[in-house]
């Protein structure tokens, strides 16, 4: 078993996409980088290409930018048999679902990007949703996607954990979301600023989607973690510590509720029973993440 560093939203100059890279250098890019795996979402068309520098995982971004408000509707699907027509139902909420169902169809793993992204989605629209199972807590593809939320913006964590005190189990992953691989900048969407690390047997395609599946992994946008372990009783965790930098490691449960908050490399919590679910987020002192996927203790999944 190992932890394997991949990234799931990229694009390329493939069809629908905006990034001016072609895949196979964007491929290596991340290869060269550190990555061990990568899924390739161009818009609306699925990328495919063989390489031997790391494993591709199939992906593709389902979705436009609706009228009247209603904000960009992207599904990203990961495992996916074959590409996924993006069906326009002309509301926020059945359009959702019409792309969910289109990757669920096609053998994949449906999450939801970027709720913030100009009023994307929130709790709400997301719960009136069924089959996606991941949704981003983190996307890093400039200032528009507006992770933190503001007045009368939830942020995305706080979505998140809005959901899971729901009743409802879904994982929370950190992307890039990479469009721009020629001009580095801040308000640019490159590539290398979220990421997940999944927990395999082995380096495959198959090994990816498993962990995706199962919430064997960890998102992260500059944290590193030695190991998590978790079960419905306890929870815990060991930061990969880089010089320089201290961490606090806090353990939220229903409402985003803060249940147990440490400072240093380790932390472990010791569920009571009552928490509903228990999630871990790393907070490092230069402002990078890491967040481990929630465990439910007496709430139905």
């Amino acid at each position: 078993m190992g932890w394997y560093k991949g990234n799931l939203h990229t694009h390329t100059s493939e069809l629908g996409s905006e990034g001016p890279a072609a895949p196979e250098a964007v491929v290596h890019w991340y290869a060269q980088h550190g990555y061990d795996w990568l899924s390739i979402t161009d818009h609306n068309v699925l990328t495919e290409l063989e390489t031997e520098e790391l494993i591709l995982v199939r992906g593709q971004e389902v979705g436009k930018h609706m009228p009247g408000g209603n904000g960009p509707i992207h599904v990203n699907g990961f495992g996916i048999s074959r590409s996924v027509e993006f069906v326009d139902l002309e509301e926020k909420v059945p359009t959702m679902q019409a792309s969910i169902d289109g990757v669920v169809a096609a053998g994949g793993i449906a999450s939801l990007n970027h709720p913030n992204d100009r009023g994307s989605f929130n709790h709400t629209h997301l719960l009136q949703t069924t089959g996606a199972t991941l949704m981003e807590v983190f996307n890093g593809g400039g200032p528009g996607k507006n992770n933190e939320g503001g007045p009368g913006v939830p942020s995305c964590e706080e979505i998140w954990d809005n959901v899971l005190t729901s009743g409802r189990l879904i994982y929370g992953i950190a992307t890039d979301d990479a469009h721009v691989y020629d001009e580095w900048r801040p308000d640019r969407s490159n590539p290398g600023r979220g990421w997940v690390f999944v927990w395999a047997d082995e380096l495959s395609e198959q090994s990816v989607i498993t962990a995706l599946k199962t919430g064997s992994f960890y998102a992260s946008n500059g944290v590193t973690l030695a190991n998590v372990e978790a079960s419905p009783s306890k929870m815990s965790l060991v930061v990969a510590g880089r010089k320089g930098e201290s961490y606090s490691i806090t353990f939220s449960g229903n409402n985003g509720s803060v249940l147990s908050q440490t400072t240093g490399l380790e932390g472990t919590y010791t569920m009571s029973g009552e928490e509903g679910y228990v999630r871990a987020t790393v907070s490092s002192s230069q402002g990078s993440k890491a967040w481990v996927q929630p465990v439910f203790v007496n709430a139905a999944t």
